[in-house]
């Protein structure tokens, strides 16, 4: 008869699911409210008259006058409010915007946002002008060495 020698396992004290989650999120001081809904939307529409109007002066900086400049617009969903950018021919996402509390997103494609963190908030004073530019939400910056 053999005798097969003990294998201690060796665990981890955490999961991998635990090990993921470990990455801090970007937040804003708004990121734990819920905002009352007919302010968030309040808002919203003043954070496209905001990037409306950075649309405007990109082109007037250019000197573009082969069309006018392009539009943007929201569309509203359950969770996100999707803010739209559309040149003649072709919309794309310019970011999204949490309904329950105002945090503005990059977009990850049409349906969603990115994942990895918010860029501002339609509740600050400036509407979040700081977060975004004419196409789109900006870079988060990481730590400075």
């Amino acid at each position: 008869m053999y005798l097969l020698p003990s294998v201690t396992v060796m665990t981890h004290p955490f999961t991998f699911k635990e090990l993921i989650m470990v990455k801090k999120k970007h937040k804003t001081m708004w990121s734990d409210q819920q905002m009352n809904p007919c302010d968030v939307q309040e808002r919203i529409n003043g954070y496209v008259e905001m990037v409306q109007g950075k649309m405007n002066a990109y082109w007037e900086r250019n000197g573009f006058t082969h069309a006018d400049p392009d539009h943007i617009s929201v569309d509203y969903g359950n969770k996100y409010a999707r803010v739209v950018h559309a040149s003649p021919g072709q919309r794309s996402v310019h970011t999204f915007v949490n309904m329950i509390n105002g945090d503005i997103l990059k977009a990850g494609g049409w349906k969603a946002p990115a994942p990895n963190g918010v860029r501002g908030n339609i509740f600050a004073e400036d509407f979040g002008a700081g977060a975004v530019n004419e196409y789109g939400a900006t870079y988060l910056t990481g730590p400075k060495w």
